[in-house]
Formats: structure tokens, C-alpha cells, sequence
């Protein structure tokens, strides 16, 4: 068995919900870290979002809230490792996956001094036509945003959303993590998965750089809904919120 105290980790993997998040984490687990033995088809962790994702808690903390907040990730880390020594003592590192994961990272970078967190973004103008718009009905007002009820106005709100949580989860990961913190681009992944699951190898643990990893680009399939914007009509959009999406890597036709 692993001593839990050489276990990389946590390895956290967050972004906006429908950008990637479960198909890297998927390669994360393969690679060999326990992803939680409680998680959905999404393998999102089913234990850490009873007790964190709930509407209460997408605000900022009072100081006792925070002090409950630190209090159930303690109880949380306790049981994962607990979980790990029983039905995975073999693993190299833990962590979980839950995308809305990037709202608190300030309050994780704290706790856990050694935390590396994965953001996978995905191009905002798709992001912003997929059916999975549940971060910006539950988290808008997070950033001031509400959904407006007309469909075809959706998508603005959707983007604006994408934009702003991004952003700020670039700009703390950046802040707060330096070097362990990573960004993953879900398009990039998909054109080119050797040379960017052997990146994210070497982010996660050098020692496995030379890990065959045949098995693991053959995880990843391109979807057709790759480039979905081009079939909509975009004029919804502002200037500068086409040139937030170029700011944050993606190359708008």
C-alpha cells in the first residue's frame, strides 16, 4: 500500500460543465489516481458534492462559514483517503472531479498546500449552444448573471458566464497555484491527444513521462459538436465578447 503522505495529490479537475471535464478525468484515473469510489456516469464525486454543492454555498464565506467550509473538506480528505487504502491502495495520487470545483479555488489552495488543479476549457461561442447550461442557472449570480427566460437570449448569458468564470479561474489558478495549475484545452485534446495527455503526464508526475500511452489517446474521440457556432447566428454578441473568447485561446472564424 501506498503511504498516503508520498500520494500526489489532491489532483482537482474543475472548468465550466460540458468543456472535457470527465473525459480528462477519466485519463486521470487510468494514469493511476483515485478519483473517489462514490462518482456518476460523469465521474463527477457524488460524496464532495453532497456536501459542498448546494445553493447556500456559492456565495462569499463569513469567517464561521469558511471555518464550517475547511471543516467538511477535512472530513472529506479524511474519508476519500480512507476509501483510497480500501479499494485502491495501489494508486499514485487522489483527487476528484466536480467542474464547478474552480468557485472555491482560493479556499483549496489554502488547505491543501500541495493541491494541482486541472481547468479544461472548451472554445465559449460552443459552450454557449450546449444543452448543459447548469452552472450558469445555478452559479450566474456568482458573477451577476441571470438567465433570461428567452431562449434565443440564452446564449449570451451563457457566454457572458463562460467568460467571467474562466477568468477569474485563470487568474487565481495562475495567482494562487504557479506551476500547479494547468489548462487544458478540450479542442487541442481532441486534435493532438498524444502530445497533450504526455503534457498533462508531466504535469501530474514527471516520473511518468514514459508511460505507454496508446491506451489513453484511445479515450478520446472528436464530437461533431466541435464548431457547433458556425451553424448560429452569432450578431447576439458583442465585440469584445468574441475578442474575450480569442483572449482566452480560441480562434474565431
Amino acid at each position: 500500500m501506498n503511504n498516503q503522505n508520498a500520494l500526489v495529490g489532491p489532483v482537482v479537475i474543475g472548468g465550466v460543465g460540458g468543456s472535457g471535464t470527465r473525459i480528462v478525468t477519466e485519463i486521470v484515473k487510468q494514469i493511476g489516481f483515485f478519483m473517489g469510489n462514490d462518482t456518476n456516469f460523469a465521474n463527477d464525486n457524488i460524496a464532495l458534492a453532497n456536501l459542498f454543492f448546494k445553493q447556500e454555498w456559492y456565495k462569499e464565506f463569513t469567517r464561521m462559514e469558511e471555518e464550517l467550509f475547511l471543516q467538511k473538506l477535512k472530513e472529506f480528505e479524511q474519508s476519500t483517503l480512507h476509501s483510497l487504502e480500501l479499494h485502491s491502495p495501489n494508486s499514485i495520487g487522489w483527487g476528484w472531479k466536480k467542474p464547478p470545483t474552480h468557485i472555491y479555488l482560493d479556499y483549496l489552495s489554502h488547505y491543501f498546500p500541495h493541491l494541482k488543479y486541472i481547468h479544461v476549457i472548451r472554445n465559449g461561442l460552443d459552450m454557449a449552444y450546449s444543452h448543459n447550461q447548469n452552472q450558469p442557472h445555478h452559479l450566474g449570480h456568482f458573477f451577476a448573471i441571470s438567465v433570461p427566460e428567452s431562449e434565443t437570449l440564452q446564449p449570451k448569458a451563457s457566454l457572458d458566464y463562460w467568460i467571467k468564470a474562466n477568468q477569474r479561474a485563470i487568474h487565481l489558478g495562475k495567482s494562487l497555484l504557479g506551476k500547479r495549475f494547468y489548462v487544458i484545452r478540450y479542442e487541442k485534446l481532441c486534435e493532438n491527444p498524444n502530445k497533450e495527455i504526455t503534457r498533462l503526464i508531466n504535469f501530474l508526475d514527471p516520473t511518468l513521462i514514459k508511460r505507454d500511452i496508446n491506451e489513453l489517446t484511445a479515450l478520446i474521440s472528436k464530437p461533431k459538436t466541435i464548431d457547433r457556432y458556425k451553424q448560429e447566428d452569432l450578431s447576439i454578441f458583442t465585440k469584445k465578447d468574441i475578442q474575450s473568447v480569442r483572449e482566452l485561446g480560441f480562434e474565431i472564424d
